[in-house]
């Protein structure tokens, strides 16, 4: 199904993909940028290395009205990337960034229609959202895994609870109220999927149905087992004095080893579960977001609701653990904090490692002769700048 201009020609469609989180955003970028989605009779165009989350920075530069922050090999600023858009000879342009969800749904219209509504002949915003207590439970164990939250998973919800971060009506509606026909919103549940794959999903929806070769990814991304989350809480726990995208960093870095070194026993480890009180309150806290969205945007089907309901039915009565007591001994533990530790010095400075750690074992010998004889010494330190 293609849209014609003229004699024959076919109009330039310029998709953004706006997220939301965990819904399988990431294997999605991985194919654009690694060509892994092919259209057979159109041209495709994905201007980006990996994704556009980077255009965050960029986006609020241009709200405030500041210098955007530099680009890096790859990335363009929103003028320069506007611009390769519209010089472009692809039928079809794809920009990609979970990061969106973010932004005020005002915004990201302003942003729009001051840099790409020239770009193409149509635009088109693609939205997947996941039921309410799924998204509760991944961004969860997602936090976790990157460090950047430590406390358990009820307190987690009642945050975003609070902030109303997870309903999802108000901000969908505005995106309606701006985009109008614009907008595609798809449900991320497997069987609202094209064939229950989100790419083949993503594909046919973006692209009009247009035919497509589509090199299945292995998701990347995935939730990990309960024992390798408390495996992560345990070492994010070291690094807490550390900046919070270098934390970002490791924790995505660790579960991508931790994914290679599966083996078929390990994928069947149980994963995280949401326990069957807290099903309940998330339930009763987004019954009425749920239905709102299910009628307005897909058709009163109930599909949200029911997702609820299934949530709260599978739980688990008992909380699981993260206490890395209750999977690791403590001898374990001791190796796992003398590594995390040295990662943590290393992260420190940009020295050889060899010579560091020579240095380090000096250091460590001139520490311990002070202490003998009752001095104060402390050790120096290189931060990367």
């Amino acid at each position: 199904m293609t849209d014609e201009a003229g004699a024959g020609k076919q109009l330039k469609t310029l998709v953004f993909h706006i997220g939301d989180h965990k819904t399988g955003t990431t294997t999605i970028q991985n194919a654009l940028a690694a060509g892994g989605v092919r259209l057979t009779e159109a041209e495709l165009l994905y201007p980006a290395p990996l994704n556009h989350n980077y255009l965050m920075g960029h986006i609020r530069a241009f709200e405030k009205g500041t210098e955007p922050p530099e680009t890096k090999k790859g990335q363009y600023p929103l003028p320069e990337l506007a611009e390769y858009i519209r010089a472009s000879s692809a039928d079809y342009v794809v920009i990609s960034g979970e990061v969106f969800e973010n932004l005020a749904p005002e915004l990201l219209h302003q942003v729009i229609e001051t840099y790409f509504r020239g770009c193409a002949d149509r635009i088109r915003v693609l939205c997947y959202v996941r039921p309410h207590a799924q998204r509760i439970l991944s961004s969860y164990a997602e936090q976790v895994k990157i460090g950047w939250f430590r406390d358990g998973m009820r307190s987690f919800y009642e945050i975003n609870r609070n902030s109303r971060r997870f309903h999802y009506a108000p901000r969908l509606r505005k995106l309606k109220a701006l985009f109008g026909d614009e907008l595609t919103l798809r449900l991320m549940m497997r069987s609202q999927l094209r064939n229950g794959s989100v790419l083949e999903d993503f594909a046919h929806t973006a692209f009009d149905g247009q035919p497509c070769e589509v090199e299945e990814f292995e998701a990347e991304n995935q939730a990990v087992t309960v024992r390798e989350l408390a495996l992560l809480h345990f070492l994010q726990g070291q690094f807490q004095d550390r900046d919070a995208w270098l934390r970002h960093t490791l924790g995505w870095e660790m579960v991508r080893r931790l994914e290679r070194l599966r083996s078929p026993a390990d994928r069947k480890v149980r994963k995280l579960a949401m326990p069957r009180a807290l099903a309940r309150d998330v339930s009763a806290t987004y019954a009425e977001d749920a239905a709102a969205v299910d009628a307005e945007f897909f058709g009163g089907a109930g599909l949200l609701q029911e997702a609820l309901a299934v949530m709260e039915d599978q739980a688990p009565v008992a909380e699981q653990s993260l206490d890395p007591h209750h999977f690791f001994s403590p001898e374990h533990l001791r190796n796992l904090t003398a590594m995390a530790q040295i990662i943590h010095d290393m992260l420190k400075t940009r020295e050889n490692w060899p010579a560091y750690f020579h240095r380090h074992r000096i250091a460590g010998l001139e520490q311990h002769r002070a202490e003998l004889n009752g001095e104060a010494l402390e050790p120096e330190e290189k931060e990367i700048s």
